[in-house]
């Protein structure tokens, strides 16, 4: 089994109850859940507004959250900034290739 380069990484979306709103979930430690209260918005966003305000971030575990540094959580937010980066990407190219076959 090849290594996984976002272990521990997840996409959550509800499109039935909310539909402009996605999450981004870290189930690796220190665990997080980051909601984005606007995708739409989000979609145009740089890192530096991912972390002050374009979401909304939640630490799972808020009582061991004080044993990890800030360079820890940095890590945590950089790699969720880097897997929903991809992930749009990885979406798009899917999105394309499947409405190239149509034609």
């Amino acid at each position: 089994m090849e290594e996984q380069k976002y272990a521990g990484c997840w996409y959550c979306d509800n499109i039935i109850d909310h539909p402009d709103q996605v999450g981004l979930l870290y189930l690796g430690f220190p665990r997080c859940f980051v909601l984005i209260p606007s995708s739409k918005e989000f979609y145009f966003s740089t890192y530096e507004e991912f972390v002050n305000g374009a979401s909304e971030i939640n630490w799972l575990d808020p009582k061991d959250i004080r044993n990890y540094s800030e360079y820890d959580k940095e890590k945590v937010l950089t790699l969720l900034w880097n897997f929903s980066v991809e992930q749009e990407a990885k979406d798009e190219e899917l999105y394309n290739e499947s409405n190239e076959e149509d034609f």
